[in-house]
């Protein structure tokens, strides 16, 4: 009995030592295993970090090196809206995103924005027109505007606008309108309603004209009057065909009034051009203030024409009339 119980003290005082052993091994495992993984943490924020740094230092230089031009910017008033016809240029080594523009009135202190979606690779340039809604009574474009564009990657593109010297001499030589020829069009009828234009506002862009069907013509005029003033076009205005080959032959379409959806109003209400405002005019009617359709007869087809704006109304307090003979068209068969 006496050596029973001194081997079980033996044993005893041993698996106190292993279990002590044992603990250390375990504690020291753990630790080794908390301190690998903040290790491995730690390299992986580290990573992510650099990565971010890399990526934002990217995004500035790329930010940076945006060279874009948005030149020759003019505007046209509507009913609370702006439209804007610019020119564009992506004139950096970057392709680049306009996804917004503002329009300052700075004699209103009043502004507008709208979103828009253009993307132009280096060295790439088109001409581009947009329409921002702005709140203001009596909006007029004789006021001061300050525009720019916002860029996907932040940066902010100043519009220039047209040099005022160059509308000042156009106007000085052929009178305060000046037409727009990039966008002459004509209309078809609508073959079920004949006082309705059938593809208003598009129309077809050309210059050689049908003989058949009926057309009207779109002409889109711009008032450049140098002294600011409110051009207000009458009745009589109207558009002019006449025929060198065709001694005696001459047209005549009268300026209209059209509803957003096309179709022609009677009687006549005089149409008005502020300033710098570019507006498409209608002429459809053989006659003033009320509606017939123009035909043209047989005898001039195939021939060259050239067609001239007789231009009569008010500008600001006084009469007004101009003479636009710039343009020609073919009769097709």
């Amino acid at each position: 009995m006496i050596r029973i119980s001194w081997l079980k003290k033996i044993w005893t005082g041993r698996s106190k030592g292993i279990s002590t052993v044992l603990g250390t091994v375990f504690l020291t495992l753990v630790v080794f295993a908390i301190s690998t993984n903040v290790f491995l943490w730690s390299l992986s924020r580290n990573a992510e970090y650099t990565l971010a740094v890399k990526e934002e230092n990217q995004k500035t230089a790329d930010r940076l090196n945006e060279y874009f031009i948005a030149s020759s910017a003019n505007y046209s008033m509507g009913d609370g809206e702006i439209m804007i016809n610019v020119a564009l240029k992506n004139a950096g080594s970057l392709a680049v995103q306009l996804i917004n523009i503002w329009v300052f009135d700075t004699t209103e202190k009043k502004y507008g924005n709208a979103p828009v979606d253009v993307s132009l690779n280096p060295g790439e340039g088109r001409d581009y027109t947009v329409i921002v809604p702005i709140s203001i009574s009596g909006l007029n474009a004789s006021h001061d505007f300050v525009s720019w564009f916002v860029t996907a990657r932040g940066n902010t593109v100043p519009l220039q606008t047209e040099q005022d010297v160059i509308v000042a001499q156009v106007s000085q030589g052929i009178g305060s309108l000046s037409l727009d020829f990039d966008v002459f069009r004509y209309f078809f009828y609508n073959s079920s309603v004949p006082q309705k234009l059938a593809d208003y506002p598009n129309g077809t862009m050309s210059f050689s004209i049908p003989r058949d069907p009926e057309i009207a013509f779109g002409i889109t005029l711009r008032n450049l009057d140098p002294l600011h003033r409110v051009m207000i076009l009458n009745e009589y205005s109207q558009a002019w065909l006449y025929f060198p080959k065709a001694p005696g032959q001459s047209l005549t379409w009268h300026i209209m009034n059209v509803s957003p959806n096309g179709t022609i109003v009677t009687p006549y209400t005089p149409i008005s051009l502020g300033f710098g405002e570019r507006k498409m005019i209608i002429f459809a009617s053989a006659i003033p203030s009320s509606f017939t359709k123009v035909g043209i007869p047989a005898a001039v087809k195939s021939l060259p024409c050239a067609l001239n704006l007789l231009l009569l109304g008010t500008i600001g307090s006084r009469d007004y009339g101009q003479n636009i003979p710039f343009v020609s068209t073919y009769i097709a068969e």
